[in-house]
Protein backbone atom coordinates (compact mmCIF):
# COMPACT_ATOMS: atom_id res chain seq x y z
CA UNK A 1 0.00 0.00 0.00
CA UNK A 2 1.35 3.43 -0.97
CA UNK A 3 1.62 5.82 1.96
CA UNK A 4 3.10 9.29 2.30
CA UNK A 5 5.64 9.63 5.10
CA UNK A 6 5.60 13.16 6.50
CA UNK A 7 8.32 15.00 8.38
CA UNK A 8 8.01 18.39 10.06
CA UNK A 9 9.29 21.38 8.10
CA UNK A 10 12.02 23.42 9.73
CA UNK A 11 12.86 27.09 9.67
CA UNK A 12 10.20 29.73 9.18
CA UNK A 13 7.70 27.36 7.54
CA UNK A 14 5.17 25.70 9.79
CA UNK A 15 3.86 22.42 8.42
CA UNK A 16 4.94 19.06 7.12
CA UNK A 17 6.34 17.52 3.93
CA UNK A 18 6.50 14.06 2.40
CA UNK A 19 9.18 13.50 -0.23
CA UNK A 20 9.97 10.24 -1.90
CA UNK A 21 10.06 8.13 -5.01
CA UNK A 22 7.04 6.17 -6.20
CA UNK A 23 6.86 2.71 -7.83
CA UNK A 24 7.26 4.34 -11.27
CA UNK A 25 10.66 5.67 -10.15
CA UNK A 26 9.69 9.35 -10.04
CA UNK A 27 10.22 11.76 -7.17
CA UNK A 28 7.43 13.79 -5.62
CA UNK A 29 6.82 16.28 -2.84
CA UNK A 30 3.60 16.76 -0.90
CA UNK A 31 3.48 19.75 1.45
CA UNK A 32 1.07 21.32 3.88
CA UNK A 33 2.45 24.55 5.28
CA UNK A 34 1.67 28.16 5.96
CA UNK A 35 3.13 29.03 2.53
CA UNK A 36 1.77 26.19 0.35
CA UNK A 37 -1.29 26.37 -1.89
CA UNK A 38 -4.23 25.53 0.39
CA UNK A 39 -2.05 25.02 3.46
CA UNK A 40 -3.85 27.64 5.54
CA UNK A 41 -7.06 25.67 4.90
CA UNK A 42 -5.47 22.36 5.97
CA UNK A 43 -5.05 21.22 2.36
CA UNK A 44 -1.99 19.93 0.51
CA UNK A 45 0.19 20.90 -2.43
CA UNK A 46 1.73 18.34 -4.82
CA UNK A 47 4.86 18.76 -6.93
CA UNK A 48 6.35 16.12 -9.22
CA UNK A 49 9.80 15.79 -10.73
CA UNK A 50 10.89 14.57 -14.17
CA UNK A 51 13.41 11.84 -14.99
CA UNK A 52 16.40 14.15 -14.46
CA UNK A 53 15.09 15.38 -11.11
CA UNK A 54 13.77 18.80 -12.18
CA UNK A 55 10.44 19.99 -10.82
CA UNK A 56 7.69 20.04 -13.44
CA UNK A 57 6.46 23.54 -12.57
CA UNK A 58 3.30 23.48 -14.67
CA UNK A 59 2.12 20.41 -12.75
CA UNK A 60 2.32 21.86 -9.24
CA UNK A 61 -1.18 21.44 -7.84
CA UNK A 62 -2.58 22.85 -4.62
CA UNK A 63 -5.75 22.77 -2.57
CA UNK A 64 -5.75 18.96 -2.47
CA UNK A 65 -7.14 16.65 0.17
CA UNK A 66 -4.69 14.14 1.63
CA UNK A 67 -6.30 11.38 -0.47
CA UNK A 68 -5.96 13.42 -3.68
CA UNK A 69 -2.33 14.31 -2.96
CA UNK A 70 -1.53 10.68 -2.13
CA UNK A 71 -3.05 9.46 -5.41
CA UNK A 72 -1.08 12.06 -7.38
CA UNK A 73 2.19 11.00 -5.73
CA UNK A 74 1.42 7.31 -6.23
CA UNK A 75 0.58 7.71 -9.91
CA UNK A 76 3.13 10.40 -10.90
CA UNK A 77 5.01 9.45 -14.09
CA UNK A 78 7.23 12.48 -14.60
CA UNK A 79 5.03 14.42 -17.01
Amino acid sequence: MFELKFSPLSGYLIGKQAIGKNDHGFEYSVVRSTMSYGGKDGLYEFAGYDKVGDMVHDKVVGWLTLDQATEMAKNWKGE
